[in-house]
């Protein structure tokens, strides 16, 4: 026991110091608000703010690409969609810059008919896809195979070199045609029409299954190659 001496050298018991827990200072500060009715009033609002309600759902989030893209089946003469139809076709571009005032005038004028004549709904779409030279690339391996002059094969593997270089660094600019109806009855009314409409200025090119396919891929994997 702690004794100490007072002014008149009486001695006195020395109470310890008590210092609060976290736990007990939690407590004390619950209890100021429980007593105070406006802080009590504002604790209980915040609580019911905070709480999730049985009404309330949380948002679904989509995990698997199928639940995100609308394709569903590609054939030859349709794409089918979750809600529809839609074909492909590719368009026939020209060199703008080659052509003279009149042509250019002509292509301007056809173009501007198409589009006040088709009502229906169509998507225009560009994507840049890799060069392909392997036609070229063929004819010059058959080239090297037949000849035996050692100038000549050096010539022939320079241009293997820069047709390699071309598919490896250069793409080409294509542009597609997106053709949507409701259902395949319509779609090919919708496909004729476009056609027609379109032979004069840039006509259209009907594509085949793997040029469809990739086109959807390209179209949904913008930073792959083929």
């Amino acid at each position: 026991m702690n004794l100490d001496l007072d002014k008149h050298g009486e001695t006195e018991e020395l109470k310890p110091i008590i210092v609060p827990t976290y736990s007990e200072e939690k407590e004390e500060k619950v209890g100021l608000i429980d007593k105070v009715p406006l802080l009590k009033k504002l604790k209980g609002a915040a609580k019911k703010k905070s709480a999730p309600t049985k009404t309330q759902k949380k948002e679904r989030v989509l995990r698997q690409t199928s639940h995100i893209l609308p394709f569903v089946q590609i054939e030859e003469e349709c794409i089918t969609l979750k809600t529809g139809v839609m074909d492909i076709f590719q368009i026939t571009t020209k060199d703008l810059y080659s052509l003279n005032d009149d042509d250019m005038q002509f292509l301007l004028l056809s173009q501007a008919r198409f589009y006040r004549s088709y009502a229906s709904s169509y998507k225009t779409v560009a994507l840049n896809f890799p060069s392909n030279t392997e036609k070229q690339k063929n004819y010059w391996s058959k080239k090297k195979e037949k000849t035996t002059d050692s100038l000549r094969i050096r010539f022939i593997e320079r241009k293997l070199f820069e047709l390699n270089f071309l598919e490896r660094e250069r793409t080409n600019r294509e542009f597609f045609m997106f053709v949507y109806a409701d259902t395949p009855q319509q779609l090919e009314e919708e496909k004729n029409q476009s056609l027609r409409g379109m032979r004069q200025s840039f006509p259209l090119e009907s594509l085949s299954i793997d040029k469809k396919q990739d086109v959807l891929f390209m179209l949904a994997n913008q930073n792959s190659k083929l």
